[in-house]
């Protein structure tokens, strides 16, 4: 069922709305142009301001109530190896369509969820352009890792291939260290299971990127 769902998301990203189809003639042709130029415009606009914005929000973020001397792990945040793979997003295409997060929960808890999916739609993310500017915000998958160094029950590994940081659901006690740790709000609590997961990069091969129908997504490979 998850299979054939994937496959439908991915066929209808491809095929193009029926507001879509052409117009007969120059009037289509210079209809399809000013589209294109306005709709381009618009997105830089709304693009700028975005990066403009949340550049400003990384630059201020700090996690929300943890203190490193809280560390659970024997090592020192330097010590953590380098993730070698992330996701970045590109604002200037998002579109706020949500497939993301319906292909992310089905692909990781077999159900259209978007409370469970590890990547959020965040509108309005300056709080000036009311639903108006759109972005993907996801895992940085963060070298020196808090939530990493917060768990104290080994449930936070590194996935061998990638570097990410992932939550072993076997492991995870629910205690919400990781979510409290963490300054992007990005771990993600299950309270029908009292679990936590998080982005896992899907194992290098990740399945927001694969069905964006935007292409408003990026897979970093520095492997």
């Amino acid at each position: 069922m998850r299979k054939n769902l994937l496959d439908r998301l991915k066929k209808s990203s491809k095929e193009p709305a029926c507001c879509d189809k052409p117009l007969d003639g120059a009037e289509g042709h210079e209809s399809r142009q000013e589209g294109l130029i306005s709709r381009r415009k618009m997105l830089q606009v709304l693009g700028l301001q975005v990066v403009a914005g949340t550049v400003a929000v990384n630059a201020l973020a700090a996690p929300k109530n943890f203190n490193p001397k809280h560390y659970n792990r024997e090592i020192t945040p330097d010590q953590l190896p380098n993730t070698r793979a992330w996701l970045s997003t590109n604002p200037t295409l998002c579109v706020g369509c949500r497939t993301c997060e319906i292909v992310c929960s089905l692909a990781h808890d077999d159900q259209c969820q978007p409370s469970l999916s590890r990547i959020h739609t965040d509108y309005d993310p300056t709080k000036t352009l009311s639903k108006l500017a759109v972005l993907a915000d996801v895992c940085r998958q963060c070298n020196m890792a808090d939530c990493y160094l917060a768990c104290a029950y080994d449930a936070l590994t590194l996935d061998k291939e990638t570097g990410a940081r992932i939550i072993d659901p076997k492991k995870c006690t629910g205690c919400g260290e990781c979510l409290a740790a963490c300054p992007w709000n990005m771990i993600v609590e299950n309270k029908e299971k009292n679990t936590f997961s998080k982005c896992d990069l899907c194992g290098g091969d990740p399945q927001c990127v694969k069905y964006c129908p935007a292409n408003a997504l990026a897979f970093v490979d520095l492997r």
